[in-house]
């Protein structure tokens, strides 16, 4: 395996060449860097023939909320709402370097993220046009006024596939605004298909935090295969 790492400031970026020619080029944006485990995972679902660049490092909370929002998990939140500075980084600096890096053009680039991550893949797609493909695993679509946002504007660019997914005991949670967790992902698959978007919603077994490079691995897989 050929891995390459690169570092934007407090950010970790690993391209991970996995196959050769021209290929899907997944961007996972990743809590802790856990390419291995991804790739592990998408062997056990039986998914290859893409190439990986994995993203860690991030102000979690703060680079990925694209607006501010007051105290909603706990007293320690920091949604500040900085989405709109660190998106540039990632589309003007680190996928121009990325692709320097790699034999031939992407067939297709897809945006892939976890929990707040999986917002950001998808607040991404009304930003910018450079990601054709959506992967939001257990996404942190409770924020507050996302849903909201999502109906009433426009995609920047027309998506070949989104996958959504979210834990079956996530709407379990005691608190009231991590509820809304299945409905508003739900909600938000149904907006994306209501716009003739291939999409995907997959209810999986488990909690917030039961397995996450296998979530993302199956939505890998569905893009892979309806695309």
């Amino acid at each position: 395996m050929d891995v390459q790492e690169l570092t934007f400031g407090h950010r970790r970026v690993c391209l991970y060449r996995l196959t050769q020619g021209r290929a899907p080029l997944i961007y996972s944006i990743d809590y802790h860097e856990n390419g291995r485990l991804l790739i592990e995972a998408s062997k056990q679902v039986e998914c290859s023939g893409f190439n990986l660049v994995t993203i860690s490092g991030l102000h979690w909370n703060q680079e990925l909320s694209p607006w501010p929002v007051e105290t909603v998990v706990s007293k320690d939140d920091k949604f500040t709402g900085e989405a709109s500075q660190w998106l540039p980084v990632l589309t003007d600096e680190i996928v121009p370097q990325v692709e320097r890096m790699i034999d031939s053009p992407p067939a297709w680039r897809g945006l892939a993220g976890y929990s707040m991550a999986g917002l950001f893949a998808m607040w991404a797609a009304f930003q910018c046009d450079l990601f054709t493909c959506i992967l939001s695993a257990s996404g942190s679509m409770w924020y507050p006024g996302w849903l909201e946002y999502a109906r009433e504007h426009e995609l920047a660019v027309p998506l070949q596939g989104a996958y959504l997914s979210v834990g079956e005991l996530e709407s379990t949670s005691r608190n009231a605004v991590l509820q809304t967790v299945g409905e508003r992902t739900q909600a938000m698959a149904d907006l994306l298909a209501g716009r003739g978007i291939t999409t995907k919603f997959e209810l999986n077994p488990g909690n917030h935090f039961k397995n996450p490079p296998l979530r993302v691995a199956k939505g890998i897989k569905w893009l892979m295969e309806n695309t």
